[in-house]
C-alpha cells in the first residue's frame, strides 16, 4: 500500500512538473500550428499553484524529490512576473494618465446601467484617454465637458445603427480613427486612433480579442456533472470552442501587428485581450513593447473577476518613446473586469 501511495504522488508530481513546462512554451507556439500547448498556457496559474503546493509537501516531509519542483519553479520564473509585481508606488510626474475598462455592457443584465457611475469615476480620476469596451452607446453617456473628444465604433461596419462596441474619450483631439479590419466575421474589433497630446501624437489600439465565450454555465457543467456519454460529447465540444476562439485571436493578433507597423508615432495597445500572458496573444502583442503592470505594477494582476479571480487578460503596451511612472487597477466599478490605468511621460 505504501508503495502504491508513493507511486500516484510521484505521477501527479510528474504531471505538474510536466504540465508546467508546457506552460512555459506557451507564449512561443503558435495556437494554429500546435493548440494544445496554449491550452496549458491558459491553465498555467493551476500548474504554478500544485508544483509550489507539492513543494511545500516534499520540503516539509524532507523529500529530495522537491528539487525537481523547485527547478522547474526556477526555469520559469521570468513568467511570474507576468503575474505578480512588488513596484513601489512613486510620486512622480506624468504628461498622460491613461485608463481601459471593460464596462460589461454596463452591467445592464446585472442589476441596472452603471453609465453614471462610469462617467463619475472617469472624470473624478481625470484621466486624459479612456478605452471603454463592451459599451453600449444608447445606453450610457460620458460627460462632453471633461471629455470634449469622443469616438465609439460599433462591431458591425455593415450596420451602422449597432449599438454594441468600444469607445475612446479623451481630453485631448483624436485627429484620426481607423477600424482594423479582420478577414472573418466577429463580435470583437480593434481600432486605431491618433490623439495629439500637447503637440506629441500618440496612436492608441483600442482591442477586445476573440473571448473564449465561457459562461458560469459551462464551469457548474464541466464540475459538478456526472461522468457519463453527455458529459464526454459536452467536454469535448468545450475544448474544441477554446481552440477555435484561441486560433481566431492568433489571426486577430497577427492582423492588429500588421496594421501597426511602421507606425510613424509612439504606440499604445490597449484593452481587453481575453488571453493570458503565457499566451500566444500576449507575446505577440508585447514584442519590443513593454507592460504597464510589469514595469510599475504590484500584487496579483488578475483583472477578470468571475468565476474566479486568478486572470490577468486586460493590458496596457507601450512603446520605449514613453515612461510609465504608475500602474493600477480598480474594482469599485461594477464589472466582470477590473478597470487598469497607467501615467505616463512623453519623450518629445
Amino acid at each position: 500500500m505504501k508503495r502504491l501511495f508513493k507511486t500516484f504522488f510521484n505521477l501527479i508530481n510528474a504531471i505538474a512538473i510536466i504540465g508546467l513546462a508546457l506552460s512555459y512554451l506557451s507564449p512561443f507556439v503558435n495556437p494554429q500550428d500546435f493548440w494544445v500547448i496554449s491550452f496549458f498556457g491558459l491553465t498555467y496559474t493551476f500548474w504554478l499553484g500544485v508544483n509550489i503546493i507539492l513543494l511545500l509537501i516534499w520540503v516539509l516531509s524532507l523529500k529530495k524529490r522537491g528539487i525537481y519542483n523547485a527547478l522547474i519553479l526556477i526555469v520559469g520564473f521570468q513568467f511570474i512576473g507576468r503575474n505578480v509585481q512588488f513596484n513601489n508606488h512613486e510620486n512622480t510626474d506624468s504628461d498622460i494618465k491613461i485608463c481601459s475598462f471593460n464596462t460589461h455592457v454596463q452591467q445592464i443584465y446585472n442589476g441596472g446601467n452603471t453609465s453614471e457611475a462610469i462617467d463619475q469615476y472617469l472624470t473624478n480620476q481625470k484621466y486624459d484617454v479612456a478605452l471603454i469596451v463592451e459599451w453600449l452607446n444608447k445606453k450610457g453617456n460620458i460627460n462632453k465637458i471633461a471629455f470634449p473628444h469622443q469616438q465609439f465604433i460599433n462591431t458591425q461596419e455593415d450596420n451602422p445603427k449597432s449599438d454594441y462596441g468600444l469607445k475612446l474619450v479623451s481630453k485631448h483631439p483624436i485627429l484620426n480613427w481607423e477600424r482594423i479590419k479582420y478577414d472573418h466575421n466577429t463580435n470583437n474589433l480593434a481600432v486605431l486612433f491618433d490623439v495629439d497630446v500637447e503637440g506629441q501624437i500618440i496612436r492608441f489600439v483600442g482591442v477586445h480579442l476573440q473571448s473564449n465565450s465561457v459562461s458560469p454555465k459551462d464551469y457548474q457543467t464541466l464540475i459538478y456533472s456526472d461522468l457519463n456519454e453527455e458529459y464526454k460529447t459536452y467536454a469535448f465540444a468545450f475544448i474544441n470552442r477554446l481552440k477555435k476562439q484561441s486560433q481566431l485571436r492568433t489571426i486577430q493578433t497577427q492582423t492588429i501587428l500588421e496594421a501597426i507597423d511602421n507606425s510613424p508615432y509612439p504606440v499604445i495597445i490597449l484593452g481587453d485581450f481575453n488571453d493570458t500572458p503565457q499566451s500566444f496573444t500576449y507575446q505577440q502583442l508585447k514584442e519590443d513593447r513593454k507592460d504597464a503592470f510589469v514595469e510599475k505594477g504590484s500584487g496579483w494582476g488578475a483583472t477578470y473577476l468571475k468565476p474566479l479571480p486568478f486572470l490577468r487578460i486586460d493590458y496596457i503596451f507601450y512603446d520605449s518613446e514613453l515612461v510609465c511612472t504608475d500602474y493600477q487597477s480598480s474594482t469599485s466599478i461594477k464589472s466582470d473586469h477590473s478597470l487598469i490605468e497607467a501615467s505616463f511621460q512623453i519623450s518629445k
